[in-house]
């Protein structure tokens, strides 16, 4: 266990490697390089999109988390958030803001179960990421530009969503 942690490690700190740039938009002990995502042709978003997938598993506490666009309505009072997010979760919120060019297409950096009101556990990491990998694929088939017309949900049908 110790040497895949070890590999994994070093793997994450090589710079030439192709996926380091975007490891280090969600992994705060990595030194973050700037990323214009505007910019991105199709390759490149599918690239970053499998580079950021590859985090699963990484539980360390993310560079951002929390919300994102706190809402002006004083009379409604987002929940408070009980558990901070991960890399494995800040890479998924990541994922969609890269899909939707928005940095505010959830009102938090929180996985949230409606039926169980669970957010960020186990569970529904689980589940997000499964529903992310086979919307990569759709993503691979369709092509980006068809996926972001048809406005393909990364969580459609999980019973996750962002919150």
């Amino acid at each position: 266990m110790f040497i895949i942690s070890c590999a994994i490690s070093i793997f994450a700190q090589d710079k030439n490697n192709v996926c380091y740039k975007w490891q280090t938009q969600v992994d705060p002990k990595l030194e973050r390089i700037e990323i214009d995502e505007s910019s991105l042709n199709d390759n490149e978003t599918l690239e970053a999109i499998n580079c950021l997938l590859s985090l699963k598993g990484n539980k360390n506490q993310a560079r951002f988390t929390g919300y994102t666009n706190v809402s002006t309505n004083v009379a409604s009072t987002p929940p408070r958030i009980k558990k901070s997010a991960s890399v494995e979760i800040a890479a998924l919120y990541y994922i969609s803001y890269i899909f939707y060019n928005n940095w505010k297409h959830a009102g938090s950096v929180r996985l949230y179960d409606e039926n169980t009101e669970e957010s960020n556990s186990k569970r529904n990491v689980k589940r997000a990421f499964k529903s992310y990998q086979e919307w990569y694929k759709r993503l691979s088939e369709f092509g980006l530009q068809k996926a972001r017309e048809q406005k393909l949900d990364p969580l459609e049908n999980s019973g996750i969503s962002w919150s």
